[in-house]
């Protein structure tokens, strides 16, 4: 009979099968979102000069420079977005697999830089110049879902002067199959079946 460890590792590559993802997915449109009154939701950590919930452009010397992605939109006096400068970077770590991440990305630009990870490191990343361009060029947003790929956590980060500026943050987990539930609760079983012998 298996050990309870080995059903255990059974069971984890199992469930890592079934979720095996392919290459990632990119997707965008331009639909005006309604901004969260709450906010963006805030980053496990940061580093460098972050600025968490601003409203309104910044677009004054010295750096650094902030384009609200609500920029010329009903919302432009009030939506909140994130906004990392130069050097800087904010994380989102994820205490489960996630399967998809959407942001609503503010004039993209080839230095800001988006990228996931999961235990093992790097999984995916892109960058500005690999986004749909907004309607007016240097300015508005792009509402960016990147999809079909494991990861649990992201990292924002900014190379230029000007700054990383974003919203409506959003990460879908993994849900975990019927199969792979039925197995870990089998594995529980034989556990407590074992004990139950042994005592």
């Amino acid at each position: 009979m298996l050990s309870l460890k080995t059903s255990a590792f059974a069971a984890a590559l199992l469930v890592g099968a079934a979720q095996a993802a392919s290459a990632a997915s990119v997707s965008f449109d331009y639909t005006l979102p309604v901004p969260d009154a709450l906010g963006v939701v805030a980053p496990t950590s940061t580093t460098g000069n972050v600025r968490l919930n601003f409203v309104g452009n910044d677009l004054n010397a010295p750096a650094p420079n902030s384009r609200s992605p609500w920029d010329g939109t009903e919302y432009e006096a009030t939506g909140k977005y994130n906004s990392v400068s130069a050097n800087s970077s904010a994380t989102y770590i994820y205490n489960a697999l996630m399967k998809s991440f959407s942001l609503m990305w503010g004039s993209p630009d080839n230095y800001n830089t988006l990228a996931f990870y999961d235990d093992n490191g790097l999984v995916y990343s892109i960058t500005g110049s690999g986004v749909a361009t907004p309607p007016t060029p240097g300015t508005g947003f792009v509402n960016v879902t990147i999809s079909d790929l494991l990861f649990n956590k992201v990292v924002f980060t900014s190379t230029n002067s000007d700054a990383f500026e974003y919203a409506m943050v959003d990460a879908t987990p993994v849900p975990l199959p019927a199969s792979a539930l039925l197995l870990l609760a089998g594995v529980g079983g034989f556990g407590a079946l074992s004990r139950r012998r042994k005592g």
